[in-house]
């Protein structure tokens, strides 16, 4: 049967392994460099370096040599997802492999406007806009039709971002054939697509129940009198026009 002095002795070893135990993990994850980043992969994008800044610039550390340890994923993938041309981010941390990997899925442009303030502009099929950066995303932009704003204000983008926001994935016909979109200073929108082949000019009006606008140009085109159609207004959904 142990003494007291030798049961306190034996808590004291078992505490003190359990210390050093501790403070040996914790040196081996964020100092030492046995587990340090031994490589970096960025994928999905050609703009890697644009990543790189993006994180340098979030003061976020992540290089080969870096503590493996030190490296959030979390963090990581924050920082990348406020790059407006960026639409989906995974950060993955590999422990064997001491390797650290962010696959990304950049913004898919269906049309572009120029801004006296931003330039070069993209919309995705979401409504979103972002300022193309890759190589993938500035080698369509001689493809993409014109949104053309009858004055360089933020508000009439936003209208646009707003109807391709809105419109249901049935509807894609009319962004994938999208051909341009104009925009008067009212905020009135004329948009040039097609359908079944046949050239076709919408008139929404302006940015709202587009929901309801789409329902009555299904309608519309349903009907047999309507094959041969090439404008549709649909500024007062209740009181539809065709011609």
């Amino acid at each position: 049967m142990l003494s007291l002095k030798d049961f306190k002795l034996k808590r004291l070893l078992v505490a003190t392994l359990v210390s050093a135990t501790l403070i040996g993990t914790a040196y081996l994850l964020g100092w030492s460099s046995v587990l340090s980043v031994n490589s970096v992969a960025v994928e999905g994008t050609s703009s890697q370096l644009e990543i790189m800044r993006k994180l340098n610039a979030d003061s976020i550390e992540l290089s080969v040599g870096s503590k493996l340890a030190r490296v959030e994923p979390r963090a990581v993938a924050k920082s990348v997802e406020m790059l407006d041309w960026i639409d989906q981010v995974k950060v993955s941390r590999n422990w064997l492999g001491r390797s650290v990997k962010i696959s990304v899925v950049e913004k898919q442009a269906v049309a572009k406007s120029i801004s006296m303030k931003d330039g070069l502009i993209n919309f995705d099929a979401s409504g979103a806009i972002f300022k193309p950066v890759s190589i993938k995303q500035l080698s369509i932009q001689n493809q993409l039709p014109l949104v053309i704003v009858a004055e360089n204000e933020k508000s009439l983008l936003a209208s646009v971002a707003t109807l391709l926001s809105q419109l249901p994935p049935k509807s894609s016909e009319l962004v994938v054939n999208l051909k341009s979109i104009s925009v008067s200073s009212s905020g009135l929108i004329q948009m040039e697509t097609s359908i079944r082949a046949q050239s076709l000019q919408i008139n929404w009006g302006l940015a709202r129940d587009i929901a309801l606008k789409v329902r009555v140009l299904n309608a519309l085109l349903k009907l047999p009198e309507n094959k041969d159609i090439s404008r549709v207004d649909l500024s007062q959904p209740e009181l539809p026009l065709v011609s």
